[in-house]
Protein backbone atom coordinates (compact mmCIF):
# COMPACT_ATOMS: atom_id res chain seq x y z
CA UNK A 1 0.00 0.00 0.00
CA UNK A 2 1.35 3.38 -1.05
CA UNK A 3 0.59 6.09 1.52
CA UNK A 4 2.46 8.84 -0.31
CA UNK A 5 -0.23 11.48 -0.84
CA UNK A 6 0.04 15.11 -1.84
CA UNK A 7 -0.71 17.91 0.61
CA UNK A 8 -3.97 18.54 -1.27
CA UNK A 9 -5.08 14.98 -0.60
CA UNK A 10 -4.28 15.22 3.11
CA UNK A 11 -6.31 18.44 3.33
CA UNK A 12 -9.24 16.69 1.68
CA UNK A 13 -8.96 13.65 4.00
CA UNK A 14 -8.91 15.94 7.05
CA UNK A 15 -12.16 17.51 5.87
CA UNK A 16 -13.69 14.07 5.21
CA UNK A 17 -13.06 13.00 8.79
CA UNK A 18 -14.45 16.21 10.29
CA UNK A 19 -17.56 16.18 8.10
CA UNK A 20 -18.04 12.49 8.95
CA UNK A 21 -18.16 13.39 12.64
CA UNK A 22 -20.77 16.06 11.89
CA UNK A 23 -22.91 13.66 9.85
CA UNK A 24 -22.88 11.09 12.66
CA UNK A 25 -24.05 13.71 15.17
CA UNK A 26 -26.82 14.95 12.89
CA UNK A 27 -28.07 11.49 11.91
CA UNK A 28 -28.21 10.35 15.52
CA UNK A 29 -30.35 13.24 16.77
CA UNK A 30 -32.30 14.66 13.83
CA UNK A 31 -35.51 12.67 14.41
CA UNK A 32 -35.46 13.35 18.15
CA UNK A 33 -34.84 17.06 17.51
CA UNK A 34 -37.78 17.26 15.11
CA UNK A 35 -39.96 15.47 17.65
CA UNK A 36 -38.92 17.95 20.35
CA UNK A 37 -39.93 20.78 18.01
CA UNK A 38 -43.41 19.25 17.90
CA UNK A 39 -43.07 17.79 14.39
CA UNK A 40 -44.69 14.38 14.07
CA UNK A 41 -43.81 11.28 12.08
CA UNK A 42 -44.99 12.78 8.75
CA UNK A 43 -42.59 15.71 9.16
CA UNK A 44 -39.78 13.39 10.17
CA UNK A 45 -40.36 11.37 7.00
CA UNK A 46 -40.37 14.52 4.88
CA UNK A 47 -37.23 15.97 6.50
CA UNK A 48 -35.35 12.69 6.02
CA UNK A 49 -36.48 12.53 2.39
CA UNK A 50 -35.69 16.11 1.33
CA UNK A 51 -31.86 15.87 1.32
CA UNK A 52 -32.06 12.70 -0.78
CA UNK A 53 -34.54 14.29 -3.21
CA UNK A 54 -32.37 17.39 -3.52
CA UNK A 55 -29.27 15.25 -4.06
CA UNK A 56 -31.05 13.33 -6.81
CA UNK A 57 -32.36 16.48 -8.49
CA UNK A 58 -29.02 18.28 -8.45
CA UNK A 59 -26.62 15.44 -9.31
CA UNK A 60 -26.47 16.11 -13.05
CA UNK A 61 -26.35 19.92 -12.67
CA UNK A 62 -23.58 19.40 -10.11
CA UNK A 63 -21.59 17.42 -12.70
CA UNK A 64 -21.90 20.34 -15.13
CA UNK A 65 -20.84 22.82 -12.43
CA UNK A 66 -17.82 20.74 -11.44
CA UNK A 67 -16.68 20.56 -15.05
CA UNK A 68 -17.00 24.32 -15.40
CA UNK A 69 -15.39 25.59 -12.17
CA UNK A 70 -13.29 22.51 -11.11
CA UNK A 71 -13.88 19.80 -8.52
CA UNK A 72 -11.94 21.74 -5.86
CA UNK A 73 -14.14 24.83 -6.10
CA UNK A 74 -17.26 22.66 -6.21
CA UNK A 75 -16.18 20.99 -2.97
CA UNK A 76 -15.81 24.42 -1.36
CA UNK A 77 -19.36 25.41 -2.29
CA UNK A 78 -20.72 22.02 -1.20
CA UNK A 79 -18.99 22.20 2.20
CA UNK A 80 -20.26 25.74 2.74
CA UNK A 81 -23.84 24.78 1.88
CA UNK A 82 -23.70 21.76 4.20
CA UNK A 83 -22.61 24.01 7.08
CA UNK A 84 -25.34 26.55 6.35
CA UNK A 85 -27.97 23.79 6.12
CA UNK A 86 -27.05 22.35 9.52
CA UNK A 87 -27.08 25.82 11.10
CA UNK A 88 -30.55 26.45 9.65
CA UNK A 89 -31.78 23.16 11.11
CA UNK A 90 -30.24 23.96 14.49
CA UNK A 91 -31.97 27.35 14.58
CA UNK A 92 -35.36 26.09 13.41
CA UNK A 93 -38.42 26.89 15.47
CA UNK A 94 -40.86 25.12 13.16
CA UNK A 95 -41.20 23.27 9.86
CA UNK A 96 -40.35 26.14 7.48
CA UNK A 97 -36.78 26.67 8.67
CA UNK A 98 -36.24 22.91 9.05
CA UNK A 99 -37.32 22.33 5.44
CA UNK A 100 -35.02 25.09 4.20
CA UNK A 101 -32.14 23.60 6.15
CA UNK A 102 -32.76 20.12 4.70
CA UNK A 103 -32.89 21.51 1.15
CA UNK A 104 -29.65 23.44 1.59
CA UNK A 105 -28.00 20.36 3.09
CA UNK A 106 -29.12 18.29 0.09
CA UNK A 107 -27.61 20.83 -2.29
CA UNK A 108 -24.32 20.71 -0.43
CA UNK A 109 -24.34 16.91 -0.46
CA UNK A 110 -24.93 16.83 -4.22
CA UNK A 111 -21.89 19.00 -4.89
CA UNK A 112 -19.72 17.05 -2.45
CA UNK A 113 -20.71 13.61 -3.73
CA UNK A 114 -20.22 14.57 -7.38
CA UNK A 115 -16.85 16.28 -6.91
CA UNK A 116 -15.25 14.14 -4.18
CA UNK A 117 -14.23 11.02 -6.11
CA UNK A 118 -13.01 12.91 -9.21
CA UNK A 119 -10.94 15.21 -6.96
CA UNK A 120 -9.24 12.18 -5.39
CA UNK A 121 -8.73 10.57 -8.79
CA UNK A 122 -7.14 13.72 -10.22
CA UNK A 123 -4.79 14.04 -7.25
CA UNK A 124 -3.57 10.44 -7.26
CA UNK A 125 -2.11 7.91 -9.68
CA UNK A 126 -2.16 4.15 -10.23
CA UNK A 127 0.36 3.60 -7.42
CA UNK A 128 -1.71 5.12 -4.61
CA UNK A 129 -5.27 5.50 -5.92
CA UNK A 130 -6.68 2.29 -4.41
CA UNK A 131 -5.04 3.09 -1.08
CA UNK A 132 -6.46 6.61 -1.17
CA UNK A 133 -10.03 5.47 -1.76
CA UNK A 134 -9.66 2.83 0.98
CA UNK A 135 -8.33 5.40 3.45
CA UNK A 136 -11.17 7.78 2.60
CA UNK A 137 -13.75 5.05 3.27
CA UNK A 138 -12.02 4.06 6.52
CA UNK A 139 -11.98 7.66 7.73
CA UNK A 140 -15.71 8.04 7.07
CA UNK A 141 -16.44 4.84 8.98
CA UNK A 142 -14.10 5.82 11.82
CA UNK A 143 -15.75 9.21 12.01
CA UNK A 144 -19.13 7.51 12.27
CA UNK A 145 -17.83 5.41 15.16
CA UNK A 146 -16.44 8.39 17.09
CA UNK A 147 -19.34 10.66 16.18
CA UNK A 148 -21.95 8.26 17.53
CA UNK A 149 -19.83 7.42 20.56
CA UNK A 150 -19.26 11.06 21.54
CA UNK A 151 -22.53 12.43 20.20
CA UNK A 152 -24.65 10.34 22.54
CA UNK A 153 -23.14 12.23 25.48
CA UNK A 154 -23.87 15.77 24.29
CA UNK A 155 -27.56 16.09 25.31
CA UNK A 156 -26.87 14.58 28.72
CA UNK A 157 -23.92 16.90 29.30
CA UNK A 158 -25.96 19.93 28.22
CA UNK A 159 -28.86 18.88 30.43
CA UNK A 160 -26.58 18.46 33.44
CA UNK A 161 -25.03 21.89 32.94
CA UNK A 162 -28.35 23.68 32.44
CA UNK A 163 -30.56 21.55 34.72
CA UNK A 164 -32.87 20.75 31.80
CA UNK A 165 -34.04 17.50 30.23
CA UNK A 166 -31.73 15.61 27.79
CA UNK A 167 -34.64 15.11 25.38
CA UNK A 168 -35.56 18.81 25.35
CA UNK A 169 -35.15 21.14 22.39
CA UNK A 170 -32.17 22.92 23.96
CA UNK A 171 -30.14 19.76 24.56
CA UNK A 172 -30.82 18.36 21.09
CA UNK A 173 -30.14 21.74 19.47
CA UNK A 174 -26.79 21.76 21.27
CA UNK A 175 -25.94 18.45 19.56
CA UNK A 176 -26.71 19.94 16.14
CA UNK A 177 -24.60 22.99 16.97
CA UNK A 178 -21.70 20.70 17.83
CA UNK A 179 -22.23 19.07 14.42
CA UNK A 180 -22.06 22.56 12.87
CA UNK A 181 -18.78 23.18 14.70
CA UNK A 182 -17.30 20.01 13.21
CA UNK A 183 -18.49 21.11 9.76
CA UNK A 184 -16.83 24.49 10.23
CA UNK A 185 -13.65 22.71 11.24
CA UNK A 186 -13.89 20.59 8.08
CA UNK A 187 -14.50 23.64 5.92
CA UNK A 188 -11.12 25.15 6.80
CA UNK A 189 -8.97 22.58 4.92
CA UNK A 190 -11.48 22.52 2.03
CA UNK A 191 -10.94 26.25 1.47
CA UNK A 192 -7.27 25.51 0.77
CA UNK A 193 -7.99 23.03 -2.02
CA UNK A 194 -6.81 23.97 -5.50
CA UNK A 195 -7.83 22.72 -8.96
CA UNK A 196 -5.55 19.93 -10.19
CA UNK A 197 -4.84 21.71 -13.49
CA UNK A 198 -5.65 18.58 -15.50
CA UNK A 199 -7.68 19.41 -18.62
CA UNK A 200 -11.32 18.33 -18.55
CA UNK A 201 -12.82 16.49 -21.48
CA UNK A 202 -14.69 18.79 -23.79
CA UNK A 203 -18.34 18.20 -24.47
CA UNK A 204 -20.90 16.36 -22.43
CA UNK A 205 -22.94 13.36 -23.47
CA UNK A 206 -25.75 11.64 -21.63
CA UNK A 207 -25.93 8.76 -24.10
CA UNK A 208 -25.70 5.20 -22.76
CA UNK A 209 -24.13 2.54 -24.96
CA UNK A 210 -25.03 -0.58 -22.94
CA UNK A 211 -28.53 0.24 -21.73
CA UNK A 212 -29.41 -3.34 -20.76
CA UNK A 213 -26.44 -3.79 -18.42
CA UNK A 214 -27.00 -0.30 -17.02
CA UNK A 215 -30.62 -1.13 -16.16
CA UNK A 216 -29.68 -4.46 -14.59
CA UNK A 217 -27.04 -2.78 -12.44
CA UNK A 218 -29.27 0.08 -11.30
CA UNK A 219 -32.43 -1.95 -10.52
CA UNK A 220 -31.07 -3.74 -7.39
CA UNK A 221 -29.99 -0.42 -5.89
CA UNK A 222 -33.42 1.10 -6.61
CA UNK A 223 -35.00 -1.79 -4.69
CA UNK A 224 -32.57 -1.36 -1.78
CA UNK A 225 -33.27 2.38 -1.68
CA UNK A 226 -37.02 1.78 -1.65
CA UNK A 227 -36.63 -0.71 1.18
CA UNK A 228 -34.05 1.14 3.26
CA UNK A 229 -35.84 4.48 3.34
CA UNK A 230 -38.80 3.01 5.20
CA UNK A 231 -36.81 1.94 8.27
CA UNK A 232 -33.10 2.88 8.27
CA UNK A 233 -33.61 6.65 8.88
CA UNK A 234 -35.86 5.79 11.83
CA UNK A 235 -33.79 3.08 13.53
CA UNK A 236 -32.93 5.50 16.33
CA UNK A 237 -36.63 6.21 16.95
CA UNK A 238 -37.47 2.50 16.71
CA UNK A 239 -34.85 1.31 19.21
CA UNK A 240 -35.42 4.21 21.62
CA UNK A 241 -39.20 3.78 21.51
CA UNK A 242 -39.24 -0.02 21.77
CA UNK A 243 -36.62 -0.44 24.50
CA UNK A 244 -36.52 3.01 26.13
CA UNK A 245 -32.72 3.33 25.85
CA UNK A 246 -30.82 6.53 26.65
CA UNK A 247 -29.18 8.71 24.02
CA UNK A 248 -25.74 7.70 25.31
CA UNK A 249 -26.57 3.99 24.92
CA UNK A 250 -28.06 4.64 21.50
CA UNK A 251 -24.90 6.45 20.41
CA UNK A 252 -22.78 3.56 21.68
CA UNK A 253 -24.93 1.09 19.76
CA UNK A 254 -24.60 2.90 16.44
CA UNK A 255 -20.89 3.55 17.06
CA UNK A 256 -20.09 -0.14 17.36
CA UNK A 257 -22.24 -0.82 14.30
CA UNK A 258 -19.98 1.50 12.29
CA UNK A 259 -16.92 -0.32 13.57
CA UNK A 260 -18.41 -3.70 12.66
CA UNK A 261 -19.04 -2.41 9.15
CA UNK A 262 -15.42 -1.32 8.78
CA UNK A 263 -14.15 -4.70 9.97
CA UNK A 264 -16.38 -6.60 7.54
CA UNK A 265 -15.36 -4.36 4.64
CA UNK A 266 -11.72 -5.30 5.25
CA UNK A 267 -12.63 -8.98 4.82
CA UNK A 268 -14.44 -8.47 1.52
CA UNK A 269 -11.33 -8.69 -0.71
CA UNK A 270 -10.61 -12.16 0.73
CA UNK A 271 -14.16 -13.26 0.00
CA UNK A 272 -13.99 -11.83 -3.53
CA UNK A 273 -10.74 -13.70 -4.12
CA UNK A 274 -12.40 -16.99 -3.21
CA UNK A 275 -15.84 -16.56 -4.76
CA UNK A 276 -15.73 -13.73 -7.30
CA UNK A 277 -17.40 -10.33 -7.13
CA UNK A 278 -21.06 -11.19 -7.80
CA UNK A 279 -20.97 -14.33 -5.70
CA UNK A 280 -19.54 -12.36 -2.78
CA UNK A 281 -22.24 -9.70 -3.11
CA UNK A 282 -25.00 -12.30 -3.29
CA UNK A 283 -23.65 -14.20 -0.28
CA UNK A 284 -23.30 -11.26 2.11
CA UNK A 285 -26.58 -9.61 1.09
CA UNK A 286 -28.53 -12.88 1.35
CA UNK A 287 -26.95 -13.56 4.76
CA UNK A 288 -28.05 -10.10 5.93
CA UNK A 289 -31.76 -10.88 5.43
CA UNK A 290 -32.28 -13.08 8.54
CA UNK A 291 -30.54 -10.45 10.66
CA UNK A 292 -32.84 -7.77 9.25
CA UNK A 293 -35.81 -9.88 10.36
CA UNK A 294 -34.32 -10.22 13.85
CA UNK A 295 -33.67 -6.47 13.96
CA UNK A 296 -37.28 -5.68 13.19
CA UNK A 297 -39.10 -8.34 15.19
CA UNK A 298 -36.90 -9.61 18.05
CA UNK A 299 -38.32 -8.95 21.55
CA UNK A 300 -35.01 -8.34 23.37
CA UNK A 301 -32.53 -5.48 23.04
CA UNK A 302 -29.46 -7.73 22.98
CA UNK A 303 -30.88 -9.59 19.99
CA UNK A 304 -31.68 -6.34 18.18
CA UNK A 305 -28.19 -4.99 18.94
CA UNK A 306 -26.50 -8.12 17.58
CA UNK A 307 -28.67 -8.01 14.47
CA UNK A 308 -27.96 -4.30 14.00
CA UNK A 309 -24.19 -4.94 14.04
CA UNK A 310 -24.34 -7.91 11.70
CA UNK A 311 -26.94 -6.69 9.20
CA UNK A 312 -25.28 -3.30 8.76
CA UNK A 313 -21.86 -4.83 8.36
CA UNK A 314 -22.98 -7.40 5.78
CA UNK A 315 -25.21 -5.10 3.72
CA UNK A 316 -22.87 -2.10 3.63
CA UNK A 317 -19.70 -4.10 3.06
CA UNK A 318 -21.09 -5.34 -0.26
CA UNK A 319 -21.36 -1.80 -1.65
CA UNK A 320 -17.73 -1.26 -2.73
CA UNK A 321 -17.58 -4.73 -4.34
CA UNK A 322 -20.79 -4.07 -6.28
CA UNK A 323 -19.46 -0.70 -7.45
CA UNK A 324 -16.22 -2.29 -8.59
CA UNK A 325 -18.18 -4.92 -10.54
CA UNK A 326 -20.30 -2.21 -12.18
CA UNK A 327 -17.19 -0.36 -13.33
CA UNK A 328 -15.81 -3.54 -14.92
CA UNK A 329 -19.14 -4.58 -16.48
CA UNK A 330 -19.79 -1.26 -18.25
CA UNK A 331 -17.89 0.32 -21.12
CA UNK A 332 -15.71 3.24 -20.03
CA UNK A 333 -17.96 5.90 -21.56
CA UNK A 334 -20.98 4.62 -19.57
CA UNK A 335 -19.31 4.70 -16.15
CA UNK A 336 -19.85 8.38 -15.24
CA UNK A 337 -23.50 8.15 -16.28
CA UNK A 338 -23.93 5.01 -14.18
CA UNK A 339 -22.62 6.84 -11.12
CA UNK A 340 -25.05 9.73 -11.63
CA UNK A 341 -28.06 7.52 -12.48
CA UNK A 342 -27.33 5.20 -9.57
CA UNK A 343 -27.23 8.10 -7.09
CA UNK A 344 -30.45 9.55 -8.50
CA UNK A 345 -32.28 6.21 -8.53
CA UNK A 346 -31.20 5.20 -5.02
CA UNK A 347 -31.96 8.58 -3.49
CA UNK A 348 -35.37 8.84 -5.15
CA UNK A 349 -36.23 5.37 -3.84
CA UNK A 350 -34.99 6.30 -0.36
CA UNK A 351 -36.93 9.59 -0.38
CA UNK A 352 -40.22 8.07 -1.54
CA UNK A 353 -39.94 5.29 1.02
CA UNK A 354 -39.06 7.74 3.81
CA UNK A 355 -42.13 9.83 2.99
CA UNK A 356 -44.40 6.80 2.97
CA UNK A 357 -42.76 5.50 6.14
CA UNK A 358 -43.59 8.76 7.90
CA UNK A 359 -47.22 8.51 6.78
CA UNK A 360 -47.47 4.91 8.01
CA UNK A 361 -45.95 5.77 11.39
CA UNK A 362 -48.33 8.70 11.79
CA UNK A 363 -51.42 6.64 10.96
CA UNK A 364 -50.74 3.41 12.88
CA UNK A 365 -49.71 2.48 16.42
CA UNK A 366 -45.95 2.38 17.03
CA UNK A 367 -45.43 -1.40 16.96
CA UNK A 368 -47.90 -2.04 14.14
CA UNK A 369 -46.30 0.62 11.98
CA UNK A 370 -42.77 -0.67 12.43
CA UNK A 371 -43.84 -4.29 11.89
CA UNK A 372 -45.33 -3.25 8.56
CA UNK A 373 -42.32 -1.13 7.59
CA UNK A 374 -39.76 -3.82 8.44
CA UNK A 375 -41.78 -6.35 6.43
CA UNK A 376 -41.64 -3.95 3.48
CA UNK A 377 -37.87 -3.47 3.86
CA UNK A 378 -37.30 -7.22 4.09
CA UNK A 379 -39.37 -7.81 0.93
CA UNK A 380 -37.49 -5.16 -1.06
CA UNK A 381 -34.06 -6.33 0.12
CA UNK A 382 -34.92 -9.91 -0.87
CA UNK A 383 -36.13 -8.63 -4.25
CA UNK A 384 -32.79 -6.86 -4.71
CA UNK A 385 -30.86 -10.10 -4.09
CA UNK A 386 -33.14 -11.87 -6.58
CA UNK A 387 -32.60 -9.09 -9.15
CA UNK A 388 -28.81 -9.48 -8.84
CA UNK A 389 -29.08 -13.24 -9.21
CA UNK A 390 -31.43 -13.22 -12.22
CA UNK A 391 -30.25 -10.05 -13.93
CA UNK A 392 -26.48 -10.22 -13.42
CA UNK A 393 -25.22 -13.52 -12.02
CA UNK A 394 -27.17 -15.90 -14.29
CA UNK A 395 -26.33 -14.00 -17.52
CA UNK A 396 -22.66 -13.86 -16.47
CA UNK A 397 -22.66 -17.62 -15.88
CA UNK A 398 -24.18 -18.25 -19.31
CA UNK A 399 -21.31 -16.28 -20.86
CA UNK A 400 -18.64 -18.10 -18.84
CA UNK A 401 -19.88 -21.65 -19.47
CA UNK A 402 -19.65 -21.62 -23.30
CA UNK A 403 -16.21 -20.05 -23.00
CA UNK A 404 -15.06 -22.94 -20.79
CA UNK A 405 -16.52 -25.57 -23.12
Amino acid sequence: MNWTFSSQVWLYLASVFSFGLAQAFAALFLNFYLRALGLGAEWQGLLNALPALTLAALSLPAVALARRISNAHTLKIGAGLSLVGTLLLASAQGPAMAILGALVQGGGAALTVVAGSPFMANNSDERNRVTLFSVQNALMTGAGFLGNLLGGRVPETYAALTTTEPDGVGALRAALLVASAFQLLGLLPVLRLRPSGKPAREGRSFAVRDKRTMARLVLPNVLVGLGAGATIPFLNVFIEGKFNVSYASLGMLFAWTSLATAATALLQPLLVGRLGQLQAVLLVQACSLPFLAVLGFAPHLWMVAAALFTRGALMNAAGPVYSAYAMSALPEEDRPMYSAVNVIAWDVGWAVSSLLGGVVRAGLPFHTAFNLLFSWTLLLYASSVLAIYLGLYRPAQRVVQPARS
